[in-house]
């Protein structure tokens, strides 16, 4: 096998090589519209734009290959003049001398055309630009072949020396992987066929959509075949993906039982900002935060530090950022580059705003593994939509004024941004682009600086709001366009209709990507939501887990939200009575909070001295935490309340006597509402069953995914009681899984006898 060869771009050479300053919220952000202000000079400009050059050589031993693209080339000029252009605001302070990085961007290029062109000198320039395209200050001086050799050869001498130690590591990881066992001593039913579908699938870069029952180890079935593709070469990196950070603990579980074995693999988890932040309050800008100020001067020793390490748990990069004074996101995030298998939330793939670049832009061969992929719908059609809203609008436009003053050109145009959202035609929307991009840049140039509260939320909100609107302009049907207003305020929202397309397009540059959950149902439906074609393949695993010990009751109830009031009392005599089957742990679900406290009053009056642990609004980490222990350590009788959909109805694991019973109240339909109605018109036209995806279908992935919560192993036996006379209706009882043995009980009575009867037989 020839030796790897060092492939990089100039500017992920330069970056690491000249690694040091500040952490600021442009590192972030205001890349984003560095494009567009490279486009706006290159159009005023009389040069080459966006010349390709390229450089094939070695350095310490290390094959490398260089490339780039120069943002403008004056080949009239003698000599040649290579210009590099960085975004500034327009009315800011202007910079002495450029930045090291930005400088030395331009030197490399000037030296790869050097040789490019057997040139003996070359002149480099930075030229500061605004989003307009107008050059504010450039710099710029001529430097011989030789000066330019020597400092590229600068440049890429760290960058060789490190790849040389991560194609060591990788040799290692590879041997270590090809030696790698199932994790487990044997496979479960339907596991073997599991894994040689997804091995195949990133073999030949496909899709498969899977659907699996709870408790049957998707996470060993998905990660251990992933793994195997890893070590042959087939993949580069694997991406788990989950909806929740609940969700993350069963891909973690399986690569702890892994590294029982000598496995040499690096992983990590990704924890959103505001979680890991140990600020408080959060305030991302080296003014206000000591780990921003100098973070990249102290980033590459951690970085070392962690490589001494093979797995970087939230625990293990908070105890390195301690040390090292670092920012433990964007650490988690430098991580990502070198990491074999990343756990992390969809958002980081898919969100057009937020995802890794770094990673996903760079086409770089990467396999996804999307588990709860049901909830995926719903993700991505709100990282697709967007809304402007004046309130918001307009309070940081007040804040804005009071620091930068009404004359600055943020001010202004943020007062164009607000008139032309009051003005805006909800049937033709396209008025407001113009304005938008105006505000982004003038946010973007000056997001270095302090700034008011809220304005990074905005700034999102706004790079959200145009690609919604871009993205409408190319796919007119994709979208419906939602207006609310008041005398004084206006909201406009962009509905992402269509998430197929985009979905189809993301996955298919991937090394294989593979869709489960226990409710990816009806499959064939969910492949085609979910971008699906007909070269991507489908896997449906039976339960394996004997069928007799689920008792699963459904009675007659009429849950509908008209009919809440009259039916709570009924409902509530049917939850004590599978309660009163045998004593234990059970969790009721309901599809609204309103709903539960309606019950939970009814059960107090039937019951005083019942055990209730109730689910509250907003709960914070640690009352999630103390709500899920209360469960799990309860030596009696307990009765939790919950909300369907919730935070306790997926991705949380109660097996044996933690949790022998689950009441599900209603069918789970989302609130009708213009969103809702809105995606029932576009799927009755693309889907030609409008009702059903936009309704059943969510509705009843939430009903098993709760139910999913009882039987989660061999030995487990439980009773799910579905309540709501929908579930006799063909259109929801074929939704539900094959091994569910309906019994209808009349009423409560039958609901107790029925209970305690199954408990004789199979008690636990």
């Amino acid at each position: 096998m020839p030796d790897p060869v060092l492939r990089a771009s100039v500017r992920r050479m330069v970056e690491f090589s000249l690694r040091g300053g500040d952490l600021t919220p442009a590192s972030a952000a205001a890349m984003q519209e560095g494009s567009r202000a490279h486009r706006s000079r290159q159009k005023a400009a009389g040069a080459a734009a966006e010349r390709a050059v390229s450089w094939e050589g070695t350095c310490g031993g290390v094959q490398a290959g260089i490339q780039g693209r120069i943002d403008l080339l004056w080949e009239d000029r003698s000599p040649v003049c290579v210009d590099e252009l960085k975004l500034i605001s327009g009315d800011g302070p202007l910079p002495d001398a450029p930045v090291p990085a930005h400088r030395m961007q331009a030197v490399c290029y000037g030296f790869m055309l050097c040789e490019e062109m057997d040139l003996r000198a070359v002149s480099v320039r930075v030229s500061y630009v605004t989003a307009q395209g107008a050059v504010r200050v450039f710099f710029e001086e001529t430097l011989s072949r030789g000066e330019a050799r020597e400092a590229f050869y600068g440049m890429l001498r760290p960058l060789a020396e490190w790849f040389k130690a991560q194609t060591a590591y990788q040799k290692r990881r590879d041997l270590s992987l090809a030696a790698l066992a199932f994790p487990f001593p044997s496979f479960r039913a339907g596991q073997r066929e599991m894994a040689a579908q997804v091995y195949t699938a990133i073999d030949r870069r496909k899709r498969l959509y899977a659907t699996l029952p709870t408790g049957t180890g998707k996470s060993a079935a998905s990660l251990f075949p992933a793994l195997k593709a890893l070590g042959n070469g087939k993949t580069e990196q694997i991406f788990y993906l989950t909806a929740r950070g609940t969700a993350q603990l069963s891909a973690l579980d399986t690569l702890a039982r892994l590294r029982t074995q000598e496995l040499a693999l690096r992983s990590v988890v990704i924890t959103a900002k505001e979680k890991c932040c140990p600020q408080s309050p959060m305030q991302c800008h080296p003014d206000f935060c000591p780990r921003a100020k100098g973070y990249y001067d102290r980033e590459l020793p951690a970085i070392l530090e962690a490589c001494r390490m093979d797995s970087w748990s939230a625990e293990d990069i908070a105890s390195l950022c301690e040390r090292h004074m670092l920012c433990p996101f964007e650490f988690s995030l430098a991580l990502c580059e070198i990491s074999d298998v990343v756990i992390c939330d969809y958002n980081y793939v898919f969100d057009p705003i937020v995802s890794l670049k770094r990673i996903i832009g760079q086409g770089r061969p990467v396999t996804l593994l999307m588990d709860e992929a049901h909830n995926m719908p719903g993700r991505v059609r709100s990282m697709l939509s967007a809304r402007l809203d004046s309130r918001g609008l307009s309070a940081l436009r007040r804040d804005v004024g009071k620091l930068h003053g009404r004359k600055s050109a943020l001010y202004k145009a943020l007062s164009a941004l607000l008139s032309a959202l009051k003005e805006a035609d909800e049937a033709s929307p396209d008025s407001l682009l113009a304005p938008t991009e105006a505000l982004i840049g003038a946010m973007a140039a000056r997001m270095a600086e302090r700034q008011p509260e809220g304005y990074q939320d905005c700034f999102r909100a706004l790079l959200q709001f145009r690609m919604a609107l871009e993205r409408r302009a190319k796919l007119p049907d994709a979208y419906g366009v939602l207006s609310e207003s008041t005398v004084k305020e206006r909201s406009l929202e962009l509905l992402s209709l269509d998430i197929s397309s985009y979905l189809r397009e993301c996955t298919g540059r991937m090394r294989g990507c593979v869709f489960f959950s226990a409710t990816l149902s009806p499959l064939e439906q969910m492949k085609t939501l979910l971008g699906g074609d007909g070269e991507d393949a489908v896997f449906a695993l039976p339960s394996p887990f004997p069928p007799e010990r689920l008792l699963v009751l459904s009675q007659a109830v009429d849950t509908r939200y008209q009919r809440r009031a009259d039916s709570a009392e009924s409902v509530a005599r049917s939850i004590l009575a599978m309660f009163d089957g045998k004593a234990g742990s059970y969790i009721a679900y309901f599809s609204s909070y309103a709903y539960m406290l309606m019950v939970r009053d009814r059960l107090l009056t039937l019951r005083g001295d019942l055990p209730l642990n109730v689910q509250a609004r907003g709960m914070d980490e640690a009352a999630r935490e103390a709500f899920l222990s209360r469960i799990r350590s309860s030596a009696s009788a307990l009765l939790s309340l919950c909300v369907l959909g919730g935070i306790f109805s997926e991705g949380i694991d109660l097996p044996g006597k933690q949790l022998i019973g689950v009441a599900v109240v209603g069918v789970g339909l989302p609130q009708v509402n213009a969103e809702q109605e809105a995606l029932k018109a576009y799927y009755e036209t693309s889907m030609r069953d409008g009702f059903a995806f936009a309704y059943r279908y969510p509705g009843m992935q939430k009903v098993l995914q709760a139910a999913g919560r009882v039987i989660r192993s061999e030995q487990d036996a439980g009773v799910v009681l579905l309540l709501d006379s929908r579930y006799r209706e063909s259109a929801y009882r074929r939704l539900l899984p094959p091994h569910y043995r309906i019994v209808y009980a009349a009423d409560s009575d039958e609901i107790r006898r029925r209970t305690q009867d199954f408990w004789q037989t199979y008690g636990i």
